[in-house]
């Protein structure tokens, strides 16, 4: 599989009592540039088995996975994305593609609504999977959840997409 081990650089969480976002710093696959992403305040994150940082968005009933690739385009990322988040979403169908930007470089958003099944407990889920590259570095971005979670919180992972900056 094209993932790589991910070890997230958390920095600045909690600087200050009013803080109404946090930093997430990524590291690429090949540890040669960083992307940051602006958490909410609430949010929380955690390292998962699959190299993916887990962010967790309490009351929610989304759960988003961010991962380096270490695919050499967004292009060769897509044609495997079913096996990318088979640790979150199993029989996953892509319904829809379309083109989007994220730090200003053109990416993928990749819908499957309700064809796959949660891999933890088998639930009907759907998901909305980012695939985008920053200075040729690839990255995913993984919102899923059961019934219509995902859709209820585009919004949340708009934003999220909208905060991604090198460094």
């Amino acid at each position: 599989m094209c993932k790589s081990l991910l070890f997230a650089v958390f920095a600045g969480f909690c600087c200050s009592a009013g803080a109404a976002t946090a930093p997430l710093s990524v590291p690429s696959a090949d540890k040669k540039i960083t992307i940051t992403l602006q958490l909410s305040e609430g949010w929380k994150t955690y390292p998962s088995k699959d190299g993916s940082v887990t962010i967790e968005v309490p009351r929610s009933g989304v759960n988003i996975q961010v991962w380096a690739l270490s695919d050499a385009s967004v292009d060769a990322a897509v044609k495997h994305v079913a096996a990318l988040i088979e640790g979150q979403v199993t029989q996953f169908k892509v319904t829809e593609s379309k083109p989007i930007r994220v730090a200003g470089a053109a990416g993928k958003q990749i819908t499957g609504t309700g064809t796959g099944a949660e891999a933890d407990d088998g639930d009907p889920s759907n998901a909305d999977v980012h695939i985008f590259s920053v200075e040729g570095k690839v990255f995913m971005v993984c919102a899923h959840g059961e019934g219509d979670g995902v859709v209820k919180n585009r919004a949340l992972l708009t934003a999220l997409l909208a905060s991604v900056k090198k460094g």
